[in-house]
């Protein structure tokens, strides 16, 4: 029996225990008395703000408790005014948003200009040390009031083809003075809303305990016109629950009613039972391997020869990885992105599996007997496992190491990885700009590249709103990464979801959870 089909085994007999266990006397899946969802993360929430995060647990609840000046349509992936009641550009760089003027914070106080002006230049604020203030520094210089009433100006560093985009993912608004702090150095305080928050929302936060749950309500003064809609459901409860056999032995028990990123086999398994849902939908999510191919942990490292990445690329058989062993909507990734993102050219050269001519590259590379290194990750043993052995077979012998995140991070970062594992989800816009500058522009963490073409090529990407000339752009990215081998693409996450019977979730295909489009089915 090969590697995968024992892993799958191994996979489904876990399940099934977990199945058995779990199912008894008692077990309900129906609607709670009080209609509370009760949803389950595998990763601990420990702040509220979602300036200060980056978690995709934190996007799923800035969603409920935030409201942005524009919105990323699930249907078109199309930013749509949110806050915003309006805008246009009044110039290349410069663009115009009219406000809303139904909107209310949490706290019953309306939402002004003034608001949007204050949020924005705290952010643009130097001393600022928000994790994400970084997305809007790089391209917005300064924000001000507009002219006529009730609008805001933001004025840009350059043509960007993403600005509604950026400020659809995370471009929330917060009152004025919410940052402010008398006394200390910055004069900011960026946990201001870290454990407390006042947002624009359909659902305002009651109870947090960083690392245990979030308890939300919907907010009855949510505008009804909203583009995110009137949320059904009356109370949202969040758990971090780390253990995945746990999260589903609740959902058939009755405790949990809605579920993500739950390994195939085991959803395979529960869903057999019939007292839960197993939904798989395409994610946005795309995991590779990064090469040092310029030096950064020695000029001898084999990655720095092009046939040795190409060899690497050569000996990964990405069909059989996704359909046998991640399998639900998992696809295989021959370029640096997805398909459905605009610019991720698809007809180039790609490297399908061929362990001969892996061999082959090698042999040409000076390494007629293969190499040896450390694959670092923090995530995805089990199907990186299924990597290092097709690898072997070409005579590439990684050693997985796994770690916990920020120990990856500052391996990274200090120069002592020569290949790890990565992954990336474009915060939900279906755009190669925003992956590819992040990962390969110049001066990013994840740069082992230091090739200007590549830099050249992520410049254009960004500095026209012209699709015909963006889309050339990407390609040329595209088609010079994958000539030069830089990654490995492996595969598109699956997005699996394990709901209760009684529950109506819809997903898109940018695999961006939504919960507050979550309805309780009509009582049989």
């Amino acid at each position: 029996m090969g590697y995968l089909s024992m892993k799958r085994v191994r996979n489904g007999l876990a399940g099934l225990s977990i199945v058995w266990a779990a199912i008894g006397p008692g077990a309900a899946q129906a609607k709670p008395a009080d209609g509370t969802l009760v949803a389950a993360v595998a990763r601990e929430i420990l702040v509220l703000d979602n300036f200060n995060a980056t978690s995709r647990e934190n996007e799923i609840l800035s969603l409920l408790i935030d409201d942005c000046l524009f919105y990323i349509d699930p249907a078109t992936q199309q930013p749509t005014p949110l806050l915003a009641k309006s805008y246009r550009f009044l110039e290349p760089t410069v663009l115009e948003v009219t406000l809303r003027d139904d909107v209310q914070f949490h706290d019953g106080s309306k939402l002004t200009v003034d608001d949007v002006v204050y949020t924005f230049q705290v952010i643009l604020n130097p001393k600022n040390t928000a994790k994400k203030a970084d997305n809007f520094v790089r391209w917005l210089s300064k924000v001000e009031k507009g002219e006529a009433p009730g609008t805001v100006v933001f004025r840009m560093k350059g043509a960007n083809p993403l600005a509604l985009h950026s400020l659809a993912t995370t471009g929330r608004v917060v009152k004025r003075g919410t940052y402010d702090k008398s006394g200390a150095p910055s004069g900011l305080d960026v946990e201001a809303q870290a454990r407390k928050m006042v947002g624009t929302g359909p659902y305002k936060v009651i109870s947090f305990l960083p690392g245990r749950e979030v308890v939300l309500e919907r907010f009855s003064a949510y505008r009804t016109d909203s583009p995110k809609g009137s949320p059904q459901i009356q109370r949202i409860r969040i758990k971090v629950i780390p253990d995945y056999a746990t999260q589903v032995a609740e959902v058939l028990s009755g405790g949990v009613h809605w579920t993500y990123n739950i390994p195939t086999d085991i959803a395979d398994e529960v869903a057999s039972t019939k007292q839960a849902v197993f939904m798989a939908s395409p994610s946005m999510r795309i995991g590779f391997v990064v090469l040092d191919a310029v030096g950064r942990t020695g000029k001898d490292n084999p990655f720095t020869k092009l046939k040795v990445r190409q060899a690497l690329n050569y000996a990964v058989d990405r069909e059989t990885l996704t359909k046998q062993l991640i399998r639900g909507r998992s696809a295989p990734a021959y370029t640096p992105c997805l398909p459905i993102q605009f610019g991720c050219a698809q007809d180039v050269p790609k490297y399908h599996y061929d362990i001969a001519k892996a061999k082959q590259l090698l042999t040409e590379a000076g390494y007629p007997d293969g190499i040896r290194f450390d694959l670092w990750a923090s995530r995805e043993k089990e199907n990186l496992e299924a990597v290092v052995a097709m690898w072997k077979k070409a005579g590439i012998n990684a050693n997985l190491r796994v770690a916990k995140s920020p120990a990856v991070v500052k391996a990274r970062d200090e120069n002592q990885i020569a290949a790890y594992f990565e992954n990336n989800g474009s915060l939900g816009i279906a755009d190669v700009g925003a992956l590819l500058p992040n990962l390969f522009g110049k001066g990013s963490p994840s740069d082992f590249h230091q090739d200007q073409r590549v830099y050249a090529g992520v410049e254009k990407l960004l500095a026209t709103t012209d699709k015909a000339a963006r889309k050339e752009a990407g390609r040329e990215v595209v088609s010079r990464i994958l000539d030069q081998a830089y990654w490995v693409p492996l595969y598109e996450f699956t997005q699996n979801f394990v709901l209760a019977p009684d529950l109506n979730y819809p997903q898109a295909a940018d695999g961006m959870p939504r919960l507050y489009l979550a309805k309780w089915k009509s009582a049989k």
